[in-house]
């Protein structure tokens, strides 16, 4: 009989109805179990997670700027003349202010002047990078608007020395780093506590 459903059941293949019974999945009691233990996980590993990302995010940040302050240096002495950094949102001209999250530019300064002048002999643009997307800041003593490495790889500074400071919004001590200049060129990245990094 083609309609029998015992026929396709039936032998050695076949699973007892008792046991299909217990195969049925899980109980009530075992899905809570395990919500509770998902949630109590979640809620200790949530905040350091957080945390991590935001630090890993900062360090980033701090290392785009060392970056393009070895770079400046090492042009300067390669090339034998000024090199500059500065804001900039474009990358072709200084922004003029100390808003250095918004982005910034390392170019030839033939004079010194912290400006990209378009003029013949032009500034030549070196490196470009882009603003942050994030609300941190990256900010300089009285808002310098720049900074230069003469042809000798020395840095040209306020007071001969220099301190830009990367702080989150909110303010969170464990993610705020700042990069020390000396007058010689040389910089070291700090964290909060840490020399003149507040």
């Amino acid at each position: 009989m083609p309609g029998n459903p015992r026929r396709y059941h039936s032998g050695a293949g076949a699973v007892p109805r008792a046991l299909r019974r217990r195969c049925g999945g899980l109980t009530l009691v075992e899905l809570m179990a395990v919500v509770v233990m998902v949630a109590i996980l979640a809620a200790i590993g949530t905040p350091s997670f957080v945390s991590l990302l935001r630090t890993s995010r900062v360090d980033s940040e701090i290392q785009s700027m060392v970056g393009t302050l070895q770079l400046a240096r090492s042009e300067a002495i390669k090339r034998g003349l000024p090199v500059s950094v500065c804001p900039s949102v474009n990358g072709t001209a200084c922004l003029g202010s100390g808003n250095w999250a918004r982005g910034w530019i390392a170019f030839v300064d033939r004079n010194a002047s912290g400006t990209v002048d378009v003029a013949p002999p032009a500034d030549e643009v070196l490196h470009y990078r882009a603003g942050w997307s994030a609300t941190d800041t990256l900010t300089t003593p009285a808002g310098a608007a720049f900074l230069s490495y003469n042809r000798d790889g020395f840095a040209v500074l306020p007071g001969g020395a220099l301190t830009m400071t990367l702080r989150t919004s909110p303010v969170a001590a464990d993610a705020t780093r700042c990069i020390a200049i000396n007058i010689a060129g040389r910089h070291t990245i700090q964290r909060a506590g840490e020399g003149a990094c507040q």
